[in-house]
């Protein structure tokens, strides 16, 4: 095994000093602009001498004087010196104005539809990033498939991600006039149980209430995770669905959709930007959230939440 080949890890040690050494013409000056002491700055120095097999410098009490090979080596580390402080500039400038490719997820069709036009405003305002966008059912795995940050909704599990809170969007119960004139409109949750549900696979409708957010089970016969299909179903008149209200609008307006007209119909759903727990937060990242924050804060679809709250006579705390 050849003794001079070093690990990654030291192969820098000792370029700092040496080039000090030099510029400043001594050991004590050196050791002075870097903030250490004299005795460490000569270490460095042969030990960095000692890896490459070569001698760098003729000590003398009054001076330091470049070998042949000392000369060759300093040249060179001062282009890279030059090199690296141009790189921290380069890394200052993108923690400052972001660049590069932007992953996003987001985990459901009303989630595409409430994020597209914030997300597209973004990359309008932010022409150097490439913003790539995933949307599936599922919450996917941030760090290992390689996302910069994930949209969702909700409730959260407990992870070492980091979570803020963007805004969320409310929910109501609709079905197709066709359905409220066949089957009559439910007065009370309990009197749900006595209607067709169209749900998620998870069969579960929540309602805020005064006392706090309530679950119902529902039963029903038709399943689906694209929020789509439920809207479909209930727009052909097969029973009721809890839709995002913004997402149900246009079918109000159109006739085609009648909101279930009751105080405890409604659920707000928050949500909140999702990414990986670290200090050194890229630009692209933080620009996006902050983004994204102001965005929600001023969004039309908050006034459905407001205007509940105010009928329901508190304020949703």
């Amino acid at each position: 095994m050849n003794k001079n080949i070093v690990s990654p890890v030291g192969r820098w040690d000792g370029i700092d000093e040496f080039v000090h050494s030099v510029s400043t013409g001594s050991f004590t000056a050196a050791a002075e602009e870097l903030g250490v002491s004299k005795s460490y700055v000569s270490k460095q120095v042969s030990k960095l001498e000692d890896r490459l097999n070569a001698r760098l410098l003729q000590r003398s009490t009054r001076q330091l004087t470049l070998t042949d090979v000392g000369e060759v080596f300093y040249r060179e580390c001062t282009l890279i010196s030059k090199q690296y402080e141009d790189l921290e500039s380069v890394v200052a400038d993108m923690q400052n104005s972001p660049k590069g490719t932007l992953k996003v997820a987001i985990n459901s069709r009303f989630g595409v539809h409430y994020m597209a036009s914030a997300i597209a405003s973004f990359a309008r305002m932010h022409p150097d990033i490439s913003i790539q966008v995933h949307s599936s059912f599922r919450d996917v795995d941030l760090i290992a498939e390689g996302y910069d940050i994930t949209i969702r909704y909700g409730d959260l599990a407990d992870s070492s991600l980091v979570a803020r809170k963007l805004g969320g969007y409310t929910m109501s119960l609709y079905a197709a006039p066709s359905y409220w004139e066949a089957c009559g409109m439910p007065e009370t949750m309990d009197d749900l149980k006595d209607h067709n549900g169209l749900s998620a696979p998870e069969r579960i409708w929540y309602f805020d209430t005064p006392t706090g957010k309530h679950r119902f089970r529902v039963d029903g016969s038709w399943i689906s995770e694209d929020g789509l299909a439920l809207m479909a179903a209930a727009k052909e008149g097969i029973g009721i669905a809890q839709l995002p209200d913004f997402f149900a609008a246009s079918a109000v307006e159109s006739g085609e959709l009648v909101r279930l007209p009751r105080q405890w119909n409604f659920y707000w759903r928050a949500s909140w930007a999702v990414y990986a727990g670290n200090q050194h937060l890229s630009a692209k990242v933080r620009f996006f959230i902050d983004f994204l924050c102001q965005s929600m804060a001023g969004n039309t679809w908050l006034k459905y939440r407001d205007v509940f709250y105010s009928a329901r006579g508190d304020d949703g705390s």
